[in-house]
């Protein structure tokens, strides 16, 4: 029954998310760049740049590491199963969209003196994809922030719902802050909740690290 719910989920938002980043790459990343550019939610910049900054995956990790320390220490194990997965694919859906950023070298909308396109690792004898402007796709702050809140979600409906919705602001900061394209966001939400769907799946649905966790 667990794993059915996590199936159903992950389906469901992975669809989601799909559309999203075909319909923003097709459609909807230029007008919302402009958009952005035009300043018309410039009244938002600074909350979307605190929840930037503080969406920051080192924030999360400090988070999720000072909480599974306290629920080892009280001997919760069901709350340091849950915790362990949501740090592990938090971690793992950041080096896996780092890793196809490499790949991609698609410029950040923000970038202004060079042609926005996607150039891939290398372009005129340069690695331009080792280069910050050239990492736009995927974002890594939506693609660690989905893969650290998936799992909670699927182990706790409604706190999980929660820190979805702090994963959407975190994506939706980004593009506010014309870092990256909707369908970057789009691309790392996805990314994020494959990830955390299949360590959710290892760690607690199956009782994975039972040695270091116990057994659920």
């Amino acid at each position: 029954m667990k794993e059915s719910f996590g199936v159903l989920w992950t389906v469901s938002l992975s669809v989601a998310a799909i559309i999203l980043t075909v319909a923003g790459l097709l459609v909807w990343d230029q007008p919302v760049l402009e958009v952005v550019k035009t300043g018309i939610a410039s009244g938002w910049t600074e909350v979307a740049r605190f929840i930037s900054r503080y969406g920051d995956f080192p924030f999360l990790l400090a988070a999720g590491v000072v909480a599974l320390a306290l629920s080892l220490r009280l001997r919760t194990v069901s709350s340091s199963r849950i915790l362990t997965a949501m740090i592990l694919a938090g971690i793992m859906a950041g080096l896996a969209s780092n890793l196809l950023k490499l790949g991609a070298g698609r410029v950040r909308p923000r970038v202004e003196q060079v042609e926005h396109g996607w150039y891939g690792p290398k372009h005129e004898d340069r690695w331009v994809s080792l280069q910050h402007n050239f990492q736009s796709f995927p974002s890594s702050h939506a693609s660690c922030a989905f893969g650290f809140f998936f799992p909670l979600f699927l182990s706790r409906r409604w706190a999980g719902a929660a820190g979805l919705l702090v994963a959407a602001a975190i994506a939706w900061s980004r593009v506010q802050l014309n870092a990256h394209h909707v369908s970057d966001v789009a691309a790392g939400a996805l990314l994020g909740i494959l990830t955390g769907w299949l360590v959710w799946r290892w760690v607690v649905a199956r009782g994975g690290l039972s040695r270091w966790l116990g057994k659920p």
